[in-house]
This record gives C-alpha cells, structure tokens and sequence, in this order.
C-alpha cells in the first residue's frame, strides 16, 4: 500500500493532535503571562488611586485641625473663657501629625510645585501660632488685638489659598491616573479576548487536550474576577447605616457582568449611595463598571446635588462610551446623617424601595438612561428616612424575573416580599435572593445586584476625625448555585 493512502494505526498517531497540543501549550503560556502581567497592572494602579485618596483624606484633615485652632481662639476671644481653647490645644498636636504624614503622602506622589506649597504651609502655620494666636491667648485684650486679628485673617487666607491650590493639584494628577487607567484596563480587555479567542481556536483543533484548555479558561476567568474585585466590589462601613448585599450572576462560567452597586464616605456627615446596570457582559461591562463607579465618586466629591452628578456623568459617557448602542441606567443618592435626609437621582432605574413601617414605596425615575445622547434633562428628588427605614436597591433582575411561565414578577410582588422582609438588611437581602430562585424555578436569567440599607440610629451632629474608612467586600455568586 503506497504511504500516502495508509491509515493511522493504534501505534502511530496523525500529526494534526502533535501541531494542535503545540499551539494549545503556546496559548496556555501566554494566557498565564497575561494573567500575571494584568493583576500585577491592576494591583499598581489601585495602589496608586489608594495614595491620591490618602493625600486628599490628610489634606481634608489638616484643614479640619487648623479651623479647629483658629476657630478656638476666636472663641476665647469673644467669651474670655478657656473652655473655648479645648479645640485649639487638641487640634494643635493632631495637625502636627496629620501634616507630617502629608508631607510624606505628597512627597511619594512626585507632584510638581507641591514640595514648594507644602513649605508655606508649614511657615505660615508656624507663623499664625508664633505671631498670632499665642500672643492673643496670653493678652486677649491687648492693645494690639485688633492688629493681630487683622494680620491673621490675612495668614489665614493665604494658608486657605494654599490648600485649595494644592487640592486642585492632588485632584488634577488624579483624574490623570483614572483616565489612564481606563486606558490600561481596555487594552487589557482587548488582550485577554484575544487570547479566549486563540483558546476557542485551539480547543476545536485539538480535541484531546480540551481538558488543558478548560483548566486554562478557569484561570482566566479568575483573573477576570480578581480586576473585578479589585474595581467594583466593597463598600464603607458608616456608623449610622447597616448594609446587607446579594451579586448573583446569571452565568455559572464568570460571575462578571455590568451590575454594580456602591455605598461610599464623602464626608463626616454624607454618603454616596449608588446602584447601576451597564449594558453588556463580560469584560467590556467589568471595565465599563469600573469607569461609572470611580466617575461618580469623582463626581459626587464636587457636586452635592444628584442631578448634577448624573448630568455631567453622561456627558462624560457620551465621549467615552465605545458603541452607539450602549447605556447604563443609573440611580445615586446621597443620605445625610445630620438630618437623615435621602437626595436622590434616577437615571432610568427602576427596582428603588424605601420602606418605613410597614409602608414601602418606590423611588420612580427622574430622567432618562445614560448614553440617548447629550443635554438631556435629570432631576432629583428628596425623601425623609427615620431610624429603622430601609432602602432597597436592585437592579433589574429582580423585578424583570420570570417564573417557568414567563410571567414577569413586576414591581408589585418585589414590595410585598421587602414588606414582608426581616428587619436586618443582610437577612432581607438574603430572602429576597431565596424567594426569587424559587419564583424563577432554580434559574436566575438576568444579573442581579442587591443592596439593602437600614438606618440604625439617630442623627449624629458630630462625628470623631481622622479614623480609619473600614470597607465590607462582597463575592458574586452563580444564579444556579441552588435554591437557600
């Protein structure tokens, strides 16, 4: 029999497997690579974000412990009572301390012209207690008071010029960073599909080592976890608010979808609430996520009006978004511990409840979706919470359910369950996931992020500065994972 019509036989082997399992271990090599290399980009770049959050967080409290000062001596002044001088000796050794570690934090940032601010600052402070507020303190009625009260609002203005100045600069680097890093995490994006690409390829050719390349998908999907983790998962933990959460994904291959919520610190007093739905799955929504998360908050530290926040969002995504068709729908609130109030915006986003009693009702739109194009118009909205209400936010795979029947479960059903719920936010949070698999038979078809916050005390008009921001985390899980 010539050679070219022999049959393989069970001791030789047809080298199409032999080239396949060549290029199958190729793949696996760089998929590894490109693991390592993006969680070692990830990790910078969240080490960087954290150091400018750090720089800002000091700056704020240096600036809380000079008005501190100046605000005791005024009182003293004005009463001659000594009681009034408490802030001002307390703040006097917290400055030291807070400027010092400032002063490291801007250093390791590189800023330039910020070494030069932070050298007047240390000057002109130095001088206000030198020239200023100990000599008022020794003789408050002096002849000179008045002078030196005149010489200090100057010190102060120019001390208030200072930090402003360098807050802008702190700000500016770091919205540099973030727009950098929206760069980095969608070339990234682009890298890891090629290389799921050259796995499906491998895979069709090389049907003996589907084994390897399953293993191999795993840890890509692991490392897609991990950026998501990294960028979108945790929340602060505040005194005055419980929080309960649920992430469940409707893929049991890769908990990544574009269902985001976030509860973030803006101040002493003031809390971003927020709870979004981008259009899109996998790592093009992780990346877009990451991309609405970090622009709110950017956002939210300037502007205190939700309106404004959602407004100048989507400008923002208007410019940056990749495809014509894609969206987010969106709701941000901002709750104030002082009277408890809840300011909120609605972009598009339905599935919102407050519940106070045995009452819930929903929190309905103010606008439309982000990403129909620009000048479009948002509102927002004020609701009075009390101790023990409760807010519900979900996104829509929680009122677009539906059982084996297709029958929708609507926003009606969705208030029954949260009246009916348990008064902790975790516990609630965990029913409401438990009736949903059993409404929709098992099978969750759409994501759904759930975040469930009760307030748990009265209103506090003054909260301790410079503690630590501790952070909750939360691990998506499979729609499937069985019914709790």
């Amino acid at each position: 029999m010539p050679p070219s019509d022999r049959t393989p036989t069970r001791v030789e082997r047809p080298p199409g497997p032999v080239t396949a399992g060549a290029v199958l271990l190729v793949a696996l090599i760089v998929s590894i690579t490109g693991s390592y290399i993006t969680y070692r980009s990830v990790q910078s770049a969240f080490s960087e974000h954290e150091a400018y959050d750090n720089a800002r967080a000091l700056l704020q409290q240096c600036e809380e412990d000079q008005l501190n000062e100046e605000t005791g001596v005024r009182g003293f002044l004005s009463t001659g009572s000594k009681i009034f001088l408490e802030p001002y000796y307390g703040s006097e050794t917290s400055y030291a301390q807070s400027f010092a570690q400032l002063t490291q934090a801007v250093n390791a940032l590189k800023l330039s012209g910020a070494p030069a601010l932070m050298l007047d600052l240390r000057s002109e402070h130095a001088l206000w207690l030198r020239q200023i507020a100990q000599p008022l303190i020794a003789s408050p009625y002096g002849p000179n008071s008045v002078n030196l009260l005149e010489r200090g609002k100057l010190l102060m203005d120019r001390m208030r010029n200072d930090y402003a100045r360098l807050n802008s600069m702190i700000g500016g680097e770091a919205n540099v960073l973030f727009n950098k890093s929206t760069v980095l995490l969608r070339n990234m994006a682009g890298a890891m599909a090629a290389v799921l690409l050259l796995f499906g390829v491998a895979a069709l050719v090389a049907d003996l080592y589907r084994g390897r390349t399953q293993e191999a998908l795993a840890r890509e999907r692991a490392m897609t976890d991990t950026l998501q983790r990294a960028f979108l998962s945790g929340w602060d933990l505040l005194p005055y608010l419980r929080v309960g959460t649920a992430y469940v994904s409707s893929t049991r291959e890769a908990a990544v979808g574009g269902d985001l919520f976030d509860v973030y610190r803006l101040d002493d007093h003031r809390a971003l609430i927020m709870v979004a739905d981008v259009s899109g799955k996998g790592l093009s929504a992780a990346v877009d996520t990451a991309q609405v998360k970090y622009s709110i908050r950017t956002l939210a530290e300037t502007e205190e009006d939700p309106a404004l926040i959602v407004d100048r969002f989507n400008e923002i995504y208007e410019r940056s978004a990749r495809e014509a068709e894609a969206f987010v729908s969106l709701f941000i609130g901002i709750i104030d511990d002082r009277d408890l109030s809840f300011y909120y915006a609605s972009a598009g986003h339905g599935s919102v409840f407050a519940r106070s009693g045995s009452r819930v009702w929903p929190l309905i739109s103010t606008g439309p979706v982000i990403g129909l194009g620009r000048g479009l118009t948002f509102d927002s909205a004020r609701v009075q919470m009390g101790v023990g209400d409760v807010l519900v936010l979900a996104t829509d795979g929680l009122t677009e359910a539906r059982d084996q029947a297709g029958l929708m479960l609507g926003e009606e059903q969705a208030m029954r369950w949260i009246e009916r719920g348990n008064a902790d936010p975790q516990r609630l949070a965990d029913e409401l996931v438990a009736n949903l698999r059993r409404y929709a038979g098992g099978r969750i078809a759409d994501d759904l992020a759930l975040l469930v916050i009760r307030i748990q005390r009265a209103p506090v008009m003054a909260e301790a500065a410079g503690l630590p921001r501790p952070r909750r985390e939360v691990a998506p899980q499979a729609a499937d994972s069985g019914l709790l």
